[in-house]
């Protein structure tokens, strides 16, 4: 089994890296999928994910999920390590590792793409980092982001299995954070990506902060010394 991030995803795999990204609340965030994902979705309906994407060539992790965020949401997030990381394959049930990289990730996850998209059937590999939100999110390109949602971890649960409508689920607790003039209160949202990922791995675990195991990472500062002008050009890619 996988000791490391780099036995998961080798070189010349399809590798992402995304978020199970909270708001001070606890509750989930997620991006609608945005106007040029509407073919993808069913008449009525829109998918919600995870905040993430391709890693680029000669990027670490950390680097990609703060360039993801800050491209998607338009702010930086706060990374901490977890105790354990839960592998969740294609196939088969979800078992427990203990790697060696700092921070740790909350999960590694195995994607396929679905049917009748270019790479059906093959697998994406996404690294799941616990993020939470540094300030307030935001839409910057319409095409890929046409809201944000904010599920409690009973919805996240429960969202492979129902498709319930945004007023629903506002009912329940949720909270859409932007978006509010682009989305319908009666549009249905399933999830994808990472958003199935959490449904399968938080019956497994409550996601509290071990004492010592707290890791807040920026690389941007880290290596640099700066920060980088919030949001920037969504270059695309499979949904994380």
């Amino acid at each position: 089994m996988f000791s490391t991030i780099e036995e998961f995803a080798p070189e010349g795999t399809e590798t992402g890296v995304a978020l199970a990204l909270q708001d001070d609340s606890g509750r989930y965030v997620f991006f609608l999928a945005g106007t040029r994902h509407q073919r993808q979705c069913p008449p009525g309906e829109l998918f919600y994910a995870g905040i993430g994407g391709h890693r680029e060539s000669g990027e670490d992790w950390l680097d990609c999920v703060q360039r993801e965020a800050r491209e998607e949401i338009g702010i930086g997030v706060d990374i901490r390590s977890t105790s354990t990381t839960w592998y969740v394959p294609h196939e088969g049930p979800i078992q427990q590792l203990r790697l060696s990289d700092r921070p740790r990730p909350l999960a590694l996850y195995e994607m396929i793409h679905p049917p009748e998209t270019p790479r059906a059937g093959e697998v994406y590999r996404i690294i799941i980092y616990r993020g939470y939100l540094r300030g307030t999110p935001r839409i910057l390109l319409l095409d890929e982001v046409r809201g944000i949602v904010a599920l409690t971890e009973e919805q996240v649960i429960r969202g492979p299995d129902r498709r319930p409508n945004l007023a629903e689920l506002l009912d329940e607790g949720a909270c859409l954070v932007a978006g509010e003039e682009h989305v319908e209160l009666g549009v249905r949202l399933y999830p994808i990506g990472t958003a199935n990922a959490l449904a399968r791995i938080l019956p497994h675990l409550r996601l509290v902060v071990p004492p010592g195991e707290e890791v807040n990472v920026d690389p941007f500062e880290a290596k640099s010394g700066a920060t980088p002008n919030d949001g920037g050009e969504n270059e695309g890619g499979s949904r994380a």
